[in-house]
């Protein structure tokens, strides 16, 4: 009786430990973690508590530097170091804690990329005279779903075509934005990456993702090309089950008819023109692009054509308006609905929340116009072309003696002729119509609605060709003089090279001051920006430097840890790693000089994205943020607003999005990005006006019906939260992201409503994307679908079939209440895997130690069961166990 009533009172104690363990939140990602050395423990001298942990993969093969932190009872984080112990085949924590004794609980937390975190509570105890305290703990690694997922998918897609044999191999998918059960899919390219061994790599640039909506179908498709052979493996939504095995080569009309549009869907010419561009060697940065835009095409290959152009004619000098981030050497005004547009854009890095574009529908037809402002003379020069469909289309018939669009295979040759003439000459892709120098302030402002300390100073006329041709200005497109470029000759393994002595620099630079950043391989705490991806050197992409960055550090875009951050095409080459560390942050800046080969360092960011990264912002408003090219107060509510447009105007079958951006601000960069439009696909207007013309009204949405041809439009008036005390709004606003709105920094949550809403005809949506939406749509009378339906002559039926992409655009193939009623979480916004919890009895480090698991997320258990629940629960079957003596059948104590 005497042994039983020790052991009530031992498991007494336990059960108390164990309602204190598992009452608390689970700890954040923070804290203690390799190379903070604040230790200087072995097993023969101090009394210091050593805990061995395991770590297996799901994946036997994944090679995975797990990150780890340790915590305290009181979910305080403790300094250790960390040691791989071969003989263990595990790690071995060493750290001092102030009060050990036997029992002592402390949390340990591992994190891999593709895996779902687990955390157990450990128990240390002494172990015969050794007075040093030991627990151990093994963790089995579950794979996430999307990251399963993309292994699983890749390795059928392998049996099906055997990437060892094949010359080449791509893939092109949805995943990434695109949602999968309310998360966003990074997991699946993870999955794609370590699933393919090395044959698709970012630096390879084979890894192509569409630019989708949250709403879009989980697509994969795997392409191998054999000589000029190619060969796909298509999966549809998710499926395990290819939905076409076959050939994407001499790609007949009945082919296509048949087998490859119904099984592709709607994204089916992006599938076949972006693999048969690729065969034709079209550059990887053209070919990212080129998915940025959702197919290639006579208007994609002439917008970068236009690219070319300006560069070689026009190029860059004085880079915008000093000082100011969002500042570019260039500014476009053009009429959205030609794929050009996606093409500047996108390799320019014009983007309309930068207010380097403004394209609304005016009179000209496929025209361009870019002003180079020079900011020290405070004059520019407006350079306006156009891409000529018909010259174009005449002269692929008078060289190669086919006829264009007269079916989806001469589509292809006549997108592989495009592709000749971009590379060898593009001048014959593109007219230079007119170029007037000497371009006033007051000029500039006119056709963009420029700034003025900061403020819009009058409403955009976009391009307005008679406002223009009325200027009187000389035109001097003739006196053009072509500046000459030398093309690199880097391989691509000294590319690749590149990224690795940056990656070696960047060890060096921070063990100068103390901290091993071998330590952080494969760690989310470590993140690289770099405009690689982007810009070119000596006409050379530098993709491959991101796999050199890979080898040494383990950081790569699918884990949200090496971020290609959007720059234009000729800026320079750079790299900066940041360190989160104890809640701060520590940045430092490698640039590439390609005279001399070397880098010049310097401390500091050069991006300004690090100051979120501590914060956990969501992995698509991250995404979302090196499209815009940096973080700031302006884009801050863009997250919300494009969580406001997927709640409140969800998409359903045969339905797509279009935005009007009115009040033009840094937040369109964002939903613009994310709600999958682009003024390339005819899908977003930006017509910047003042804020006397907008008032709070940001934006117009529409969600159009291809089913029933039906319109719906809604200006969205947008007000910003408050916060009060001492706070970092970065902080704040991600905290709003993720539906936490408890903070006590929020004085007052964001506000939107709707000051219109209703149904429109197209003739009027035609009105309304050709300036003064705002006004057009308030004089529009109330309606309904069905009001609508009835003027169109039309009966209201269900929708049916897939949502609509985007216009062809030179293709004939392409396809009002307050929101935080309910949190934003509610409804789509991206969410964390649930975490695991065990706790482990204290053992010496290698020891099999007993255990028992409780799965939890967040402060509750599975069921929305509280945790106060299952201590209670705990604590009686503690107890009972204890009273029957289970536990000490060969007891740890003796007796």
């Amino acid at each position: 009786m005497r042994k039983q009533g020790v052991i009530l009172v031992i498991a007494t104690l336990m059960a108390v430990i164990l309602c204190g363990a598992v009452s608390a939140a689970d700890s954040s990602d923070a804290g203690g973690e390799a190379g903070l050395l604040d230790v200087n423990s072995s097993d023969t001298g101090l009394v210091d508590p050593i805990i061995g942990v395991e770590v297996n993969y799901e994946y036997q093969d994944d090679n995975i530097n797990p990150e780890i932190t340790v915590t305290d009872s009181n979910n305080a984080s403790i300094n250790f170091t960390k040691t791989y112990d071969q003989a263990f085949q595990g790690y071995r924590l060493n750290f001092t804690y102030p009060g050990v004794v036997n029992g002592t609980l402390f949390k340990i937390m591992v994190k891999a990329p593709g895996y779902v975190t687990q955390t157990q509570n450990v128990l240390v105890n002494q172990d015969g005279t050794d007075p040093n305290f030991y627990g151990s703990a093994t963790f089995n690694m579950k794979a996430t779903a999307n990251y399963k997922l993309g292994r699983q998918i890749t390795a059928i897609a392998n049996q099906k075509l055997n990437f060892a044999t094949a010359d080449d191999v791509l893939c092109i998918t949805t995943a990434g934005l695109a949602y999968r059960n309310g998360v966003t899919t990074q997991d699946c390219l993870e999955g794609i990456l370590n699933g393919a061994y090395g044959y698709i790599t970012y630096g390879k640039g084979n890894l192509l993702t569409f630019q989708s909506a949250r709403t879009d179908p989980l697509d994969f498709c795997f392409i191998v090309r054999r000589g000029n052979s190619l060969t796909a493996a298509f999966f549809k939504n998710g499926s395990l089950t290819p939905a076409y095995v076959g050939t994407f080569s001499s790609v007949t009309q009945t082919l296509w008819d048949k087998t490859l549009k119904p099984k592709l869907g709607k994204n089916a010419f992006g599938y076949v023109s972006l693999a048969s561009a690729w065969k034709e060697g079209l550059s990887t940065d053209i070919l990212r692009q080129a998915a940025y835009h959702g197919h290639v095409c006579l208007g994609t290959l002439s917008g970068q054509a236009m690219v070319s152009l300006l560069l070689k004619y026009y190029p860059p000098g004085v880079y915008g308006d000093s000082g100011e981030l969002e500042a570019t050497s260039y500014r476009a005004i053009t009429v959205p609905g030609n794929s050009d547009d996606d093409a500047y854009i996108y390799s320019l890095d014009l983007t309309t929340g930068k207010r380097s574009w403004v394209g609304y529908n005016t009179a000209a037809d496929n025209m361009a116009g870019f002003i180079r402002w020079c900011s020290s003379t405070n004059l520019g020069t407006l350079i306006i072309m156009r891409f000529n469909e018909d010259a174009v289309v005449n002269l692929f018939k008078q060289e190669t003696g086919i006829k264009a669009y007269s079916g989806i295979a001469s589509e292809l040759k006549f997108n592989a002729w495009l592709i000749n003439k971009l590379e060898n000459d593009p001048d014959s892709l593109v007219e230079i119509l007119y170029v007037f120098e000497n371009i006033t302030p007051a000029i500039h402002n006119n056709l963009t609605g420029g700034v003025n300390s900061k403020q819009v100073v009058c409403d955009a006329l976009g391009l307005d060709m008679d406002y223009i041709l009325g200027l009187g200005l000389t035109n001097v497109a003739d006196q053009k003089v072509a500046t000459n470029y030398n093309t690199g000759s880097l391989t691509p393994e000294q590319i690749k090279d590149i990224g690795k002595r940056a990656a070696e620099e960047a060890i060096k630079l921070f063990k100068e001051s103390g901290i091993d950043l071998k330590d952080y391989v494969d760690s989310s705490k470590l993140t690289v920006f770099t405009t690689a991806g982007y810009v070119r050197v000596n006409g050379q992409v530098m993709d491959m430097t991101m796999d050199g960055i890979y080898e040494i550090l383990g950081s790569r875009l699918s884990r949200a840890t090496l971020l290609p951050v959007h720059n234009a095409r000729y800026n320079p080459l750079y790299f900066q790693f940041t360190l989160v560390q104890n809640g701060t942050y520590i940045s430092k800046t490698l640039t590439y000089d390609p005279e001399t080969g070397n880098f010049t360092a310097k401390n500091g960011s050069s991006c300004g994205i690090d100051q979120v990264v501590m914060y956990n912002p969501p992995y698509d408003a991250l995404i979302a943020w090196l499209w815009h090219n940096h973080v700031c107060g302006g884009s801050s509510p863009g997250y919300l607003i494009t969580n406001y447009i997927y709640q409140n105007f969800p998409l359903g079958d045969d339905e797509s999005y279009a935005l009007i951006g009115n009040s033009i601000s840094c937040r369109d960069d964002i939903y613009s990005y994310l709600l999958g439009i682009s003024p390339g696909s005819g899908t977003y207007f930006s017509q910047r006006m003042t804020k006397d013309t907008t008032g709070n009204d940001i934006l117009v949405i529409s969600v159009y019906d291809s089913k029933t041809k039906t319109r719906r439009v809604a200006i969205i008036n947008w007000q910003n939260p408050t916060f009060q005390g001492d706070y970092n709004s970065y902080e704040e606003y991600i905290k709003l992201y993720w539906g936490d709105y408890s903070s006590p920094n929020l004085k007052s949550p964001p506000v939107i409503s709707l000051t219109a809403d209703t149904w429109v005809t197209e003739e009027e949506w035609n009105q309304i994307i050709s300036g003064n939406a705002l006004d057009v749509i308030k004089g529009i009378p109330k309606r309904t679908k069905a009001d609508l339906i009835k003027i169109q002559g039309g009966t209201l039926t269900p929708n049916s079939g897939s949502n609509q992409g985007s216009s062809s655009n030179g293709s004939i193939y392409g396809s009002g209440t307050n929101m935080y009623g309910g949190s934003v979480g509610d409804s789509g916004v991206n969410v964390s895997a649930a975490t695991e919890t065990t706790t482990s009895a204290g053992s010496k480090a290698g020891d099999a130690g007993k255990s028992y698991e409780v799965t939890k997320a967040g402060a509750q258990g599975t069921d929305d069961t509280p945790w106060g629940t299952y201590a209670v629960v705990g604590v009686l079957s503690v107890l009972a166990l204890a009273g029957v003596g289970f536990f000490f059948k060969g007891n740890l104590f003796g007796g």
